[in-house]
């Protein structure tokens, strides 16, 4: 069984790939790489789906972009919005898989190797990462996002993998159905209650990522084969099994994005972090109680999140030099989960360690910068 990912974007790109949602795309990529633009540099992007990704690149001025696909509509698709662009020659679109490594030994290697929210859905993940990572050059960054099982707490990984498996077998009226009911619950009802307007929000979903609200909704009840990675798991098994190492993690929606390069090697990120003010946070930390703890940063109180703001902050959290990322948790969450989360709120900074430990005991050292956006390369 496994759900026509190229369908949906083939409906995704011909209703919703619109100037607005390429330039958020873009502008989404070149952030999390801190880049002004992709010039001189060549991006591979592993499932490639719409071709947004592919797109994105392009406009941001990659030299070359290589986008393949193992579901032949998606590899249709992204040709579709190829030719919109004007077929240009220096994007070319093949369809394979993660998992054929025969295919991967006549690609090429790029500056950017790029996979996001696709190798949890190949049925073995962490082969796909693994075979993934093996298409960087000795100084690429290798950027992925996968589902993460520190977000799913209620309802658990469990139910949605069941969930997933009743939806492909679902016919359309049942599955026109379950999307109803999941964006009742998961959009309409909090955002009523939130006392806001749910249909702006759909509306306005494109502009966080690119994407469409609805094709984002069939994709997450849709998509199987599908597997779940915790954010410290996939950061020691990239680490300690492929030999990277972590540049910036962004965490706290359904995906988690993870940027890496391999250990040793250098890159435009080493500009990136010797421009960067990293400060020690003062010791002893206050137990606010179960996982969670307190640094005191009232010299931030202006950038913290707010109310109206949750997303606010742009302090990023470090655990012996490495971002923990999962910023922005709710504190009931921080105290009961641990495992990275954290949050800025007002004078203080309430946070959870990796291991869940004590961080007045670990041995660890924890410091804090500003994250300064894209822009960062000189």
């Amino acid at each position: 069984m496994r759900y026509e990912f190229g369908k949906n974007w083939s409906e995704f790109a011909r209703r919703h790939v619109t100037d607005e949602r390429i330039t958020t795309a873009c502008r989404c990529l070149l952030d999390f790489l801190k880049l002004d633009d992709l010039r001189g540099k060549t991006f591979l992007d592993i499932g490639c789906g719409s071709g947004i990704h592919s797109l994105a690149a392009y406009r941001a001025g990659a030299s070359r972009i290589i986008g393949f696909d193992y579901d032949p509509d998606s590899v249709r698709t992204s040709q579709m919005v190829r030719e919109q662009a004007g077929s240009p020659d220096n994007w070319e679109i093949l369809q394979g898989s993660v998992l054929d490594r025969s295919f991967l030994d006549k690609l090429d290697r790029a500056d950017v190797v790029y996979s996001w929210g696709v190798l949890h859905h190949t049925g073995s993940m962490w082969e796909a990462v693994a075979n993934a990572s093996s298409l960087m050059k000795p100084d690429s960054v290798f950027c992925i996002a996968l589902y993460t099982t520190d977000i799913f707490i209620d309802p658990t990984p469990e139910y949605w993998l069941s969930l997933k498996q009743r939806y492909n077998r679902a016919g359309a009226m049942a599955r026109r159905y379950m999307e109803w009911r999941y964006a009742l619950r998961a959009t309409i009802l909090p955002e009523l209650r939130a006392g806001r307007n749910p249909l702006a929000y759909i509306r306005e979903y494109g502009r966080s990522r690119g994407m469409s609200y609805w094709t984002d909704v069939k994709d997450w009840l849709g998509g199987w084969p599908m597997e779940f990675a915790g954010i410290a798991e996939t950061k020691a098994f990239c680490t300690n099994q492929l030999g990277l190492e972590l540049l910036n993690i962004t965490a706290g929606e359904a995906n988690s994005e993870y940027l890496f390069r391999k250990k040793g090697s250098t890159n435009y990120w080493d500009g990136i972090a010797g421009r960067r003010t990293e400060m020690a946070l003062d010791t002893p930390f206050v137990h606010r109680g179960g996982q969670a703890w307190i640094a005191y940063v009232p010299q931030y109180l202006p950038e913290a999140d707010t109310v109206e703001e949750p997303r606010r902050s742009r302090l990023m959290l470090c655990e012996d030099g490495l971002p923990l990322g999962f910023a922005h948790a709710p504190h009931s969450q921080i105290e009961a989960y641990g495992g990275s989360r954290y949050s800025h709120w007002g004078d203080s900074l309430i946070f959870s360690t990796t291991d869940r430990s004590d961080p007045n005991t670990n041995g660890r050292r924890y410091s804090i910068y500003l994250d300064a956006g894209s822009g960062s390369e000189s």
